[in-house]
């Protein structure tokens, strides 16, 4: 019997859940189990039930050029505004890529400790620190990969910064992590002109030297086809294109890299009304 898209993707689907079975199995073990029926037990905290507000910075080296946070990926969309903006200042991104932003980020104006007493002042019961964006580049002293803060740009652990001023001033402290998009969103890096004089020359992240910031390119992250994702609790599912969905086992280790590197208190993905801000270099946006 000959293997079929069908069954490729049941298999691996298998793999990835027996991964996933054994590493559960070998960590210590929570108040949840990975079952719906555990996961509807979780309460709220208490002291989250009365906070109101809080303040979420969602800061990082895409705020070097000032092009907004898909700095990373529009930066590699052809004829886009991003794209000829880089071109225009940094040069083709087969010469300069986002690789090359990184260093430029140097947060010599970063005062946490000012920046969290005015939070307080503002009202705020709580702060949450962006840990990694969809752009790879860990915000601490991550032992992960090379691609951090502390060992390039600022060569300052951010999020512990963030942390000493939030519980310097009482306020609760989290922080969000948004690597899971990144395995797909981070493809982008691998392409090429397809008109131009520099037509077909590939991008930096084509360069297997460079694939531990910018991931392996996409035969091997992803595979064509449609896979059904639960929908909830509440049961039934849905077809997604997987073109869109990680499927090697990178999908399952954002959550478990972040806590093994920040294992000194709990973390609360917010999703109430954040306030984004650009801080020292100057950009702000206001979501609800």
């Amino acid at each position: 019997m000959g293997i079929t898209r069908r069954s490729a993707m049941a298999a691996m689907a298998a793999a990835a859940q027996a991964w996933t079975l054994k590493g559960a199995q070998s960590a210590p073990q929570g108040p949840f189990q990975p079952n719906w029926e555990s996961l509807t037990q979780y309460r709220c905290p208490d002291w989250f039930r009365d906070a109101k507000f809080g303040i979420w910075a969602h800061w990082g080296p895409q705020c070097v050029p000032m092009q907004g946070d898909w700095y990373a990926r529009n930066m590699y969309l052809e004829g886009g505004r991003v794209y000829r903006f880089h071109v225009q200042t940094y040069g083709h991104p087969s010469k300069f890529g986002y690789k090359d932003i990184l260093p430029l980020w140097k947060a010599e104006k970063f005062d946490p400790e000012r920046l969290m007493a005015l939070y307080k002042a503002a009202g705020a019961r709580y702060f949450v620190s962006m840990g990694v964006h969809h752009d790879n580049f860990d915000l601490w002293n991550s032992k992960h990969h090379r691609w951090n803060a502390v060992r390039m740009g600022p060569k300052r652990d951010i999020v512990g910064e963030w942390q000493k001023a939030a519980r310097k001033q009482g306020l609760r402290f989290g922080v969000s992590e948004h690597l899971g998009a990144s395995y797909t969103w981070f493809q982008v890096s691998h392409g090429s002109d397809k008109q131009g004089p520099l037509a077909g020359v590939p991008y930096d992240g084509a360069d297997p030297q460079w694939q531990d910031l910018y991931h392996p390119p996409p035969s091997r992250a992803t595979m064509p086809g449609t896979a059904r994702i639960p929908n909830g609790p509440n049961g039934g599912s849905r077809e997604l294109p997987t073109s869109s969905i990680s499927i090697s086992r990178t999908c399952f280790i954002p959550t478990a890299r972040f806590l093994s590197a920040r294992s000194d208190g709990p973390c609360w993905r917010i999703t109430t009304t954040a306030i984004w801000l650009g801080m020292a270099e100057g950009w702000r946006r206001f979501t609800r």
